[in-house]
């Protein structure tokens, strides 16, 4: 049943947003190049609201110490500022995104109450996914934008994938400045590459965090 319910979320369906997707802060007082860029791209949009959801959702629950509470607020401004400085970045867009992706997974990660109401959002996880011949457990995140994409994390190193057309599951890759990435999930199974290492088998499980 577990595969079942991994698989039956992570094969593409249409993203849970509103028909004109928008982000959650007002756009006519938009500051700054980022800002202006979230406000012209849907997908932009998307995270931005499902970032913002997150980190209420994380502020809001009531068994988070105060401490935790003023870590909290503290780690999102600082993560506004280094989003804002993806208008240096040689590709802003790209840049944005993985940083959204990251705050995201961050989020959840970190915090149990950001995944108290998962049915109103567009991201899930983290999962564990173990591969033979990989020595470490990837974390990973999936959020269902237009298009979808894996974020996963294991060690010192990440991947941000988009979410690309399968005949069955859900299927992520791209090619990166050292090689072609791919993970493609069928639930629990999936097939992951690593830029310069071959193919491998893995399996994806829920995470206890």
């Amino acid at each position: 049943m577990l595969g079942a319910a991994i698989a039956s979320w992570l094969v593409p369906v249409a993203p849970v947003t509103a028909a004109t997707p928008s982000p959650s802060f007002d756009c006519r007082k938009a500051q700054g190049e980022v800002e202006t860029l979230i406000c012209k791209d849907d997908t932009l949009a998307q995270l931005d609201r499902e970032t913002t959801r997150l980190y209420g959702l994380a502020l809001d629950a009531q068994s988070l110490p105060k401490s935790q509470k003023k870590q909290l607020i503290a780690g999102q401004r600082g993560w506004i500022k280094g989003r804002d400085a993806c208008a240096n970045a040689d590709d802003a867009r790209a840049c944005t995104v993985s940083t959204y992706l990251e705050r995201i997974y961050t989020l959840r990660h970190s915090y149990a109450g950001a995944r108290r109401q998962d049915g109103k959002g567009i991201s899930r996880g983290p999962f564990n996914i173990r591969c033979e011949g990989l020595d470490a457990v990837i974390s990973g995140t999936f959020i269902q934008t237009d298009p979808g994409y894996a974020y996963l994390r294991w060690l010192d190193q990440q991947l941000v994938l988009p979410q690309t057309r399968a005949a069955s599951g859900a299927r992520y890759a791209a090619t990166l400045k050292d090689g072609d990435a791919l993970f493609w999930d069928k639930g629990p199974d999936a097939q992951l590459v690593i830029p310069g290492k071959p193919e491998t088998s893995c399996r994806v499980e829920m995470s206890g965090v």
